[in-house]
């Protein structure tokens, strides 16, 4: 089973990085992972995996440190589905479109990846840093639009919705958009965090209500399977 797999290397590895993330909250320390049994986290079992002629060569995936953080699960899982090339590129603190270096923007990260060698899909994970910092649906369309206009409509897409407490607001503005964005570009399939967040973000969050703990980078890691599945399937 591709989430015990993950389980197992998320329980051999620790962290490369120290990360502190968007909202300056702690690194995940040991005192902020709560017990769990891999399959009671699961997001949705009955998703599974495509068949092996069905996936693609390759896959790129973009975020912030919420993807940073959960590298060594998505990684297992995403190879465990049969993508010989899986590569992902996150940084703390990432917006769509504001920042030049430390950290790159995700837009220009995008751009670079398209110009360079793309990958047969994407799975993008960014707008947690933007969510409550703009005030019109026009702004967070901009941010979304952005990114589809680099990326090919033929080409598959997974994009992880957005979660953090502290401007929930901004996170369902940015969501409604997001959904109904990719409905209508065809291809693509939203990877629903926020709605595991919303259920059992006491078991899946760190304390400061934006990262995933132990628990929750696996189920982070799961929905994306399961959102990949069920685009590919």
């Amino acid at each position: 089973m591709l989430l015990s797999a993950a389980a197992a290397a998320l329980a051999a590895c620790t962290s490369k990085t120290e990360l502190s993330g968007e909202s300056d909250g702690p690194a995940v320390a040991p005192d902020l992972i709560n017990p769990f049994n891999p399959s009671d986290v699961i997001a949705d079992p009955e998703a599974s995996n495509p068949p092996i002629d069905r996936i693609p060569t390759s896959v790129t995936m973009v975020g912030d440190s919420i993807s940073a953080m959960s590298q060594v699960a998505l990684e297992d899982v995403l190879e465990g589905m049969g993508f010989e090339t899986v590569t992902i590129n996150a940084e703390p603190s990432r917006r769509i479109q504001v920042g030049k270096k430390k950290p790159t923007n995700g837009l220009d990260i995008i751009t670079y990846i398209e110009g360079s060698g793309p990958p047969e899909m994407w799975v993008i994970e960014l707008g947690t840093n933007d969510a409550g910092l703009y005030a019109t649906d026009e702004e967070y369309q901009g941010l979304i639009d952005s990114v589809l206009a680099v990326i090919g409509d033929d080409v598959p897409l997974v994009w992880v919705n957005t979660y953090r407490d502290d401007h929930i607001d901004g996170c369902i503005q940015f969501n409604g958009l997001l959904r109904d964005t990719l409905e209508d570009r065809g291809n693509a399939t939203v990877a629903d965090w926020y709605q595991q967040c919303v259920t059992r973000a006491s078991a899946i969050l760190t304390d400061d209500g934006v990262h995933p703990n132990k628990a929750g980078i696996l189920v982070l890691a799961d929905i994306v399977r399961s959102a990949i599945a069920t685009r590919l399937g």
